[in-house]
């Protein structure tokens, strides 16, 4: 399993590896300055709990086509309303107000029916206090709506704070058994909010101060990486997460 090594300067958590032999591999090498490969935790097990905590059991470490060439990834099985998270903590305290993040996703499966209104999934979330269901979150994910096509959302969930609010690209649409790597950039001071897909910046999705009346929080408490879906589905998703990374440079989508 990874361990946590604090760097006594920085006071930032890095990840790094256990090759203590079975099915165990080095973590890829940490350029950034918190990493999450997945590739030194057992097929079948957590995430290291020193480091994440999971909202749901069936959150684990599976062998797959992961992503930059990786053996493992997390596997996000059977979501069909609410969600399933791993949560990091311990990087997040020492990024600050502005910090970049990065981390690959691909879509197994997704519902086929088309929606009544439409359904709405969210892959990560900067959240501003330890209780997901209250206060300010700052996420990124998508929408299914009548064509059936699946495009991007920035999103902003205030909990009826005034109330939930985002930015739309919907000539972003996404396939099946395909890897994405997403990077995003948030400053709270600046209220500000950027997304790259696959190293390409998406305009539609740049918040700046962009609907009057919505202010980030001033801190984050913690990052959720995993799936959620807002609205009932009968075709579950099922979505596997990989090579994440935060740091207070630009990451990119390589090592």
């Amino acid at each position: 399993m990874p361990i946590v090594v604090i760097d006594s300067a920085a006071g930032v958590p890095e990840v790094a590896g256990d090759d203590s032999g079975g099915d165990l591999a080095p973590a890829r090498p940490c350029q950034a300055l918190f990493c999450e490969s997945f590739e030194d935790v057992a097929a079948g097990s957590p995430p290291d709990p020193a480091i994440w905590t999971r909202t749901s059991d069936d959150l684990v470490v599976e062998v797959t086509d992961g992503a930059l060439g990786s053996k493992k990834a997390l596997h996000v099985p059977s979501v069909v309303n609410g969600f399933k998270y791993i949560r990091e903590k311990k990087s997040i305290a020492a990024m600050g107000t502005k910090f970049y993040g990065r981390v690959w996703f691909r879509i197994d499966r997704r519902p086929l029916e088309r929606p009544a209104t439409l359904f709405h999934w969210t892959l990560l979330s900067a959240d501003e206090l330890d209780d997901y269901l209250k206060g300010k979150l700052i996420r990124f994910g998508g929408h299914i709506e009548g064509d059936n096509s699946n495009w991007l959302r920035f999103n902003f969930q205030t909990h009826n704070m005034p109330g939930e609010t985002g930015l739309n690209d919907m000539a972003y649409k996404l396939d099946t058994k395909k890897w994405y790597c997403v990077e995003f950039y948030y400053s709270l001071p600046d209220q500000e909010a950027r997304i790259w897909m696959n190293g390409v910046e998406r305009p539609a999705l740049h918040w700046l101060k962009s609907v009057a009346g919505y202010t980030f929080p001033p801190s984050i408490s913690q990052m959720s990486f995993g799936w959620a879906e807002a609205h009932g589905i009968a075709t579950p998703w099922e979505v596997w997460v990989d090579e994440i990374a935060l740091d207070t440079k630009k990451i990119g989508c390589g090592d």
